[in-house]
């Protein structure tokens, strides 16, 4: 009796253990990806237009099984880290697993710079859903650390060996869509 008892135990154990490894992402769309093209349009995916934004910044992804994300954001006037976490929600689509983490540095060299940097801070400060966790400026840098709630449901599809990232906002009626190449 003693045997059978251990052995259901150890099969319950393994079922277990098969079921807590599954990956909340899919193997296909993890790794590093280097944005290709934004484009933005209504939730439903008409008037896509491409925004330009790629030509603009550098932008990479990284993604992995469990469904952390990081990016990493760089222009001109400020350099952003977003990391979030996944869960499924439906099938093959995915939602926010909490807050999305942000980490800017704004850099500026002029008085006028400064200021436009300022107008930023401010607009961050009177936005619902973003909490600002730490502020500070450094030299020529202000360095803001954030946490903000977003709805969005995302999305994700393999074109042409390309990941394809949707972005919808039902509330707000909003598609973003970029796209990465494998890094």
């Amino acid at each position: 009796m003693s045997k059978k008892l251990v052995s259901i135990i150890f099969l319950g154990i393994c079922l277990l253990l098969v079921g807590c490894g599954k990956e909340v992402v899919d193997s296909k769309f993890t790794g590093k990806w280097k944005l290709e093209s934004v484009s933005v349009g209504t939730s439903d995916g008409k008037n896509l237009k491409d925004t330009g934004m790629a030509s603009k910044m550098s932008m990479d992804l990284d993604m992995d099984a469990d469904g952390n994300v990081t990016e990493l954001y760089i222009d001109d006037e400020v350099a952003i880290t977003n990391s979030y976490k996944l869960k499924q929600k439906d099938g093959d689509k995915y939602q926010y697993d909490g807050p999305v983490v942000s980490k800017k540095v704004y850099g500026y060299e002029t008085e006028s710079e400064k200021a436009n940097v300022q107008k930023v801070l401010k607009m961050l400060e009177a936005q619902d859903g973003i909490e600002i966790t730490k502020s500070e400026q450094k030299g020529n840098e202000y360095r803001v650390d954030t946490k903000e709630k977003r709805d969005y449901v995302l999305s994700m599809e393999l074109e042409s060996e390309n990941l394809v990232l949707k972005k919808v906002d039902d509330k707000e009626n909003s598609l973003i869509q970029e796209t990465y190449k494998k890094n």
